[in-house]
């Protein structure tokens, strides 16, 4: 409910079509007004989401946008209830006593990375491409990392091991990004051979380096944040509870602020500024409904607030 109804809702008809119309404007791909392009080619034409199941339907983010990750949110959720429903018994939690001991020593949290290493190196081109696809990623190591964070949420142990490991997977991240970068501008390997080259020792070479530098930043943000943020109040409360309705309207507001910006005769520091300024109000003001009416907070995937029950006299 949470998150299909805002994806098949305001998310698909709605606000992705202020996404979409703009994109088609600006490239040309499209004339008229949004009124006449939502009644009309938005469903006929631009729909953002595809049914057509080729076979290498799953290597374009072409389930909703940027709202893919809803959709397929959605998905690993179901087909992981399985094991999370195995993992609540507390018996099968102890079965997993050694890899928490493990993870707890110092970079034994790289122990995690090996099953999103490997699902990156398999996930092979062209069914599965980066770093054109979701967000920069692959598909099957989203499912992977969505396992991972399900399984250290599981104990307390996984939380020290996290807290334990924050500076060493800062630095391994560090390194291999800077790596990344390096070897991406000089030889373009790390989109080429995603891509187009195949199953090769650069292919694999790769991939590992890719999971394994996404695996130590999660670790890191994750081990900091836990080390140095975690405390309450108010404002963060209120701030979590809009994250989802927040990112369903992001994009569409800044794509929409940036198509009249971008033709400004300012320069693009300036344009950058401009858009960051004019889109976060914009999006707070439309967050504010969002959070006081009871049918939009259903729509966005908030819960719904009880009403207040009347009380009797008698």
């Amino acid at each position: 409910m949470r998150l299909m109804i805002p994806f098949l809702t305001v998310g698909l008809l709605f606000i992705l079509s202020v996404n979409v119309y703009y994109d088609a404007i600006f490239h040309g791909n499209l004339t008229g007004d949004f009124l006449s392009f939502y009644l009309g080619p938005y469903f006929t034409k631009f729909f953002p989401f595809t049914l057509n199941f080729s076979p290498t339907y799953f290597a374009n983010s072409n389930q909703g946008i940027y709202l893919w990750y809803l959709f397929w949110l959605f998905v690993f959720s179901i087909i992981t209830i399985p094991f999370f429903k195995w993992l609540t018994k507390e018996g099968n939690r102890n079965k997993l006593s050694k890899l928490y001991s493990a993870c707890n020593k110092r970079g034994g949290l790289l122990l995690l990375a090996i099953p999103l290493i490997i699902v990156n190196i398999a996930a092979v081109p062209p069914y599965f491409i980066f770093p054109s696809g979701y967000g920069g990623w692959k598909l099957p190591p989203y499912l992977i990392l969505f396992i991972a964070g399900y399984v250290m949420a599981s104990s307390p142990q996984f939380e020290e091991s996290i807290e334990k490991n924050r500076k060493v997977m800062l630095l391994l991240g560090i390194i291999l990004s800077l790596l990344i970068i390096h070897v991406s501008l000089s030889t373009g390997i790390a989109s080429v051979t995603a891509s187009e080259s195949g199953v090769d020792s650069q292919y694999v070479a790769t991939s590992t380096v890719w999971a394994l530098n996404g695996w130590c930043w999660v670790a890191a943000i994750l081990g900091f944040g836990r080390k140095h943020l975690s405390f309450n109040h108010k404002y963060l409360q209120i701030s979590n509870e809009l994250v989802l309705p927040f990112y369903i309207l992001h994009q569409a507001v800044i794509v929409a602020v940036s198509f009249y910006v971008v033709q400004l005769d300012v320069i693009v520091i300036e344009k950058y500024l401009l858009i960051m300024l004019a889109s976060l109000p914009i999006i707070i003001a439309l967050l504010y409904p969002i959070s006081e009416i009871n049918l939009l907070r259903f729509l966005f995937g908030m819960r719904t607030r009880n009403r207040h029950p009347v009380t009797s006299l008698s």
